[in-house]
């Protein structure tokens, strides 16, 4: 029934009050450095901005020897195991950082697991749809057997007994248990979209997903091998600094239970002026106390600050991009959330140390490094931050603890392994290993994509607050609208849409590439790159895989969705054809635009919400309610049947 697929974007939406804020006071960033250009940036200082929800004790110190959250780095007695997803290899390292064996898992592999007690560990390949299982025995490396997966595998994480494997699959939106000594088929869970990082507690009985899009956390009680119950928990707490600062205020805090896992967060500026949503989770753990943990970033895409600069990202004069870290603790169905606010730009890779109860934190776009004492105490504060300096162009994707307590971090950009010796900032120290494997990227692309993710940098936009990398993650889209020069703009998807499918801009006014990034970095308010860094740029952009499709569940419905859109009935591949799936022409369709470019439909299931301005939240939504567009294709008198046909055929391209 066609009522039944409005319920789908319904959910239940829980508020609790926090208590008075905590007195102490504010710890000090010393993240202040100078960007390219010579000018002084001072990230957003780190302070806890609501009470903690950890407890008064210490937690108790455990001795697990599997990998519960994954990662592109894990250490082990004598070393590490690293994997490289730009060239797809595996690489065992001594303690030292030196590689001593290398084997190809694939392009694009993502994460990996480590069972210690087993010597083995488990990689994600995400192009083959599998999990590589590779022994750790004595000082090599050799592929054993491989589990078969859902379509684009991502997130991977073991539980303390090593029994059971649980592999997130983003095309697919499936969590699924393993049973890892058989890679027997345990559960599958309905996920939202834009998985990513999986996790599993201490103790082994909860487990946690995070996303890109959804601005939630999920998470589950598991039990033997029932498949967990997942509820979402809003991550995003709407803080309202006090007086311009970041240190303690009130907040509103928002728990979001029995949501849908085909229910993405409304990112439609326009209808939520002020309002923030929280992106770009990639990954997740526990620590003590059993609490999660979850990096993230908050944007605010319509910002309400009584006038509107009409040359700025969300119509304000703030950066529009805060980063954070949320705090999630207590039972199912009762979540207690604290946040922190973080001076790193993308944190992306975390470690956590039980023993002395330290979180340490890396950030993606600013290489650097923030180090939490006392992490899931009440007492939680900032020990010390730290530039990673001695990495240069370093991209942090992974971070492990090591047996002496130091620190491993595997640099994307770079393919170095660091070794931080991490106790203040002080005589912390950072040893930087050899590359370990060659990038399969053109020196352009590579170079373009360090500046893809390039946080902190005032040429890209006003202050440095945002990157490329923070509307587009993973270069896909944030799922949100944004309030651009008196419009509602939505973010579109760039993975695979690049090349051969200009104009671009929704308006269709970049005739190139070039034109519309240097137009983007004006209205972000950034100074503007340099002619050959914005080639490097679009050389990246260009390389960039589209996003996987879904597994196809039934290939007729797929096949008469295709003739229902290539015929006269719809009339969609008058606009939508072509390899492309543009006619990369310009229509009157919105009230609001003289005239709106076609976008390419290639990894459309990935890309909601739909229209210029985002008003169709769903495929279902931009084939029945048309949100605010109106006159394109002709599909209001087709059948529900026909309608799911359609979007079956529209989620394979």
């Amino acid at each position: 029934m066609r009522s039944n697929r409005s319920r789908r974007v319904l959910y239940t939406i829980a508020a609790l009050g926090l208590g008075s804020a905590l007195g102490q006071p504010e710890a000090k960033s010393r993240a202040m450095h100078l960007d390219q250009q010579g000018s002084f940036i001072t990230p957003q200082q780190f302070a806890m901005l609501t009470r903690p929800v950890g407890k008064s004790s210490a937690p108790r110190h455990l001795a697990i020897s599997t990998t519960l959250a994954g990662s592109t780095v894990a250490a082990l007695a004598d070393g590490a195991v690293v994997i490289d997803p730009d060239s797809g290899q595996l690489v065992r390292t001594d303690s030292k950082g030196k590689a001593l064996a290398r084997i190809d898992i694939g392009p694009e592999a993502s994460q990996l697991a480590v069972d210690r007690g087993r010597s083995l560990a488990y990689v994600v390949n995400r192009r083959s749809d599998q999990i590589q299982v590779v022994s750790l025995a004595g000082k090599g490396l050799r592929a054993v057997r491989e589990i078969d997966t859902a379509a684009d595998p991502y997130g991977v994480a073991l539980t303390p007994d090593g029994s059971k494997l649980l592999v997130t699959a983003v095309a697919d939106r499936l969590l699924t248990a393993y049973r890892a000594e058989t890679g027997e088929v345990l559960w599958k869970v309905r996920l939202a979209s834009e998985p990513r990082g999986v996790a599993v507690s201490r103790g082994g009985d909860q487990v946690a997903v995070a996303f890109l899009t959804t601005g939630t956390m999920a998470r589950g009680a598991l039990k033997g091998d029932k498949a967990p119950r997942l509820e979402h928990v809003a991550l995003n707490q709407n803080i309202a600094p006090q007086n311009g600062g970041f240190g303690f205020g009130a907040a509103k805090q928002v728990v979001a239970g029995a949501m849908h896992p085909d229910v993405a967060a409304s990112g439609n500026a326009k209808d939520h002026p002020g309002e923030s949503s929280a992106r770009a989770a990639f990954t997740v753990a526990f620590i003590g106390h059993e609490i999660a943990v979850v990096p993230h970033q908050v944007s605010t895409p319509h910002q309400d600050e009584g006038s509107e600069n009409t040359g700025g990202y969300g119509g304000g004069f703030s950066s529009p991009i805060v980063h954070r870290l949320a705090f999630v603790a207590g039972q199912q169905g009762n979540a207690r959330l604290a946040a922190a606010s973080l001076s790193l730009h993308q944190p992306r890779a975390m470690a956590y140390d039980d023993s002395r109860d330290r979180l340490y934190l890396f950030g993606y776009g600013s290489d650097s490094m923030t180090v939490m004492g006392d992490a899931s105490q009440a007492s939680v504060h900032l020990a010390f931050e730290r530039a990673l300096s001695e990495a240069g162009e370093c991209g942090p994707t992974g971070a492990a603890l090591a047996d002496d307590g130091q620190v491993l971090v595997f640099c994307a950009l770079s393919r170095k392994l660091l070794v931080v010796k991490a106790d203040d900032a002080q005589t912390a120290k950072v040893a930087v290993a050899e590359e370990l494997t060659q990038s399969r990227l053109s020196a352009d692309e590579l170079a373009g994509r360090r500046l893809f993710r390039k946080g902190n940098d005032v040429r890209i936009s006003k202050g440095g607050g945002m990157a490329c990398e923070s509307c587009h993650p993973d270069g896909r889209t944030d799922g949100l609208s944004w309030r651009i020069e008196s419009k509602v703009l939505q973010t579109p998807l760039l993975a695979g849409r690049i090349a051969g499918t200009h104009p671009f801009k929704w308006d269709g006014g970049d005739k190139t590439i070039t034109d519309s990034l240097t137009n983007t970095m004006r209205r972000l308010g950034g100074h503007g790159l340099g002619s050959s860094e914005v080639k490097q740029l679009s050389a990246f952009l260009e390389s960039m895989d589209p996003p996987r499709n879904p597994s196809v569940k039934d290939t007729k419905a797929v096949a008469r969705g295709e003739k229902l859109f290539k015929s006269d009935v719809t009339g969609c591949a008058s606009c939508h054809g072509g390899n492309r799936m543009t006619d990369r022409q310009q229509h009157a369709l919105a009230h609001d635009m003289d005239a709106t470019d076609t976008p390419s439909l290639i990894g459309v299931a990935e890309s909601a919400p739909y229209f210029h301005d985002g008003s169709a939240a769903t495929l279902d939504a931009l084939l029945t309610e048309r949100g605010s567009v109106h006159g394109m294709g002709k599909t209001a008198r087709l059948s529900n049947k026909q309608i799911d046909d359609l979007i079956a055929y529209l989620e394979t391209l």
